[in-house]
């Protein structure tokens, strides 16, 4: 089963809170989807506290089994999302590779194929990836890195 991160951006400086109530709202948008898996990031605490754990601000893990249907309606709740919100973006991130939404980012196969490409395997070490720079698409596709994160395990609508 495959999974990736989704990180909200607010357009503007906003309060810890406000981002949390963002995330938290696109997180019942991704849970609309069937198949997929949502929670939150979480990543273990430094100060000392009851928790273990604490949510990384803004961050999602979705994952499920991506079939091209699925792949689209994540592109499309991201992106009436974004818009919604009036978000400066949301990044979805797997490994080292990132695909960024915006509101004004046209659904379309390419956008598809382009989550498609984020959720496929990564190519074997024997396969070195072309050298040529990230691809793009009217500004929807970048490259970037991201520790991973792991998943707090949550079903979905639990």
């Amino acid at each position: 089963m495959s999974e990736f991160l989704l990180l909200v951006e607010p357009a503007t400086a906003v309060p810890a809170e406000r981002v949390d109530r963002l995330t938290a709202g696109l997180a019942d948008d991704l849970r609309s989807v069937r198949g997929l898996r949502v929670a939150h990031a979480q990543s273990p605490t430094a100060a000392h506290g009851k928790s273990q754990q604490a949510w990384e601000l803004g961050m999602l893990v979705v994952g499920g089994l991506f079939s091209a249907a699925t792949m689209r309606t994540i592109a499309v709740v991201a992106v009436a999302y974004a818009d919604r919100i009036k978000a400066r973006s949301i990044r979805l991130r797997r490994g080292d590779r990132e695909l960024t939404i915006t509101g004004t980012t046209k659904i379309d196969d390419a956008l598809v194929a382009q989550v498609a490409a984020l959720l496929a395997d990564p190519a074997p070490a024997a396969d070195p990836a072309p050298a040529a720079g990230p691809a793009t698409l009217g500004g929807a596709a970048r490259r970037g890195t991201l520790p991973a994160g792991p998943s707090d395990g949550a079903a979905a609508g639990g």
